[in-house]
């Protein structure tokens, strides 16, 4: 089995706080085969994974003092105003019968009228020419956060900030997304996304 593990961010803005808070402890993409490189997160982000970043002081590290157990987790911090953090991988899957799980702590808060934060680990699905057929995004938003569900899109809505764990397996989680053909999917995006916006 292969895990990918991810921990915390916060988002916040002197009095106007935005809080997004991303704690994964273990995301995997199961099967006989492991599909996610440094999915536990024991190497240098380097190793797997891409990083992104938008807008000033934002920050992806990682380290084991993020949850109680020794191991390592990846830190997102994005702070106030139009920006992300991200954290990404693709993998090629030979079939959409294989298993994802994750188990996270979202969370996201704001007070600001107009603005509005996310925490969030997304699942992209993509083709052969890695073309976006559809996603499922399990997040915590905070008031005013447009996504919601479509028929390319499954929002799997966390309310509150504990650890849960979330798991489906791909082929079955398809039929929440009507408009992707599970033939089509030859490849997934695993993302992990401090995202924050002011209007």
């Amino acid at each position: 089995m292969t895990y990918l593990k991810v921990s915390e961010w916060v988002t916040k803005k002197g009095v106007t706080n935005r809080r997004c808070l991303i704690l994964v402890l273990i995301v995997g993409i199961c099967g006989a085969t492991n599909y996610i490189t440094n999915g536990d997160f024991e190497q240098t982000l380097s190793v797997g994974w891409i990083q992104s970043q938008s807008g000033a002081g934002s920050i992806i590290t990682r380290g084991t003092t993020y949850n109680p157990d020794p191991d390592y987790e990846v830190y997102l911090y994005r702070p106030a105003g139009n920006g992300f953090a991200q954290l990404e991988q693709t993998a090629d899957i030979p079939t959409t019968n294989i298993d994802f799980t994750v188990a996270a702590k979202l969370y996201a808060w704001d007070n600001n009228v107009g603005a509005w934060g996310v925490g969030a680990v997304v699942v992209a699905y993509l083709d052969d020419a890695s073309s976006l057929l559809g996603e499922t995004r399990i997040c915590h938003r905070s008031i005013g956060c447009p996504w919601q569900d479509a028929p390319d899109c499954h929002i799997i809505d966390v309310n509150d900030n504990l650890w849960h764990t979330y798991d489906f397996n791909i082929a079955q989680e398809l039929v929440n997304i009507p408009a992707v053909n599970p033939s089509d999917v030859a490849k997934v995006k695993v993302s992990l996304l401090a995202y924050t916006l002011d209007c």
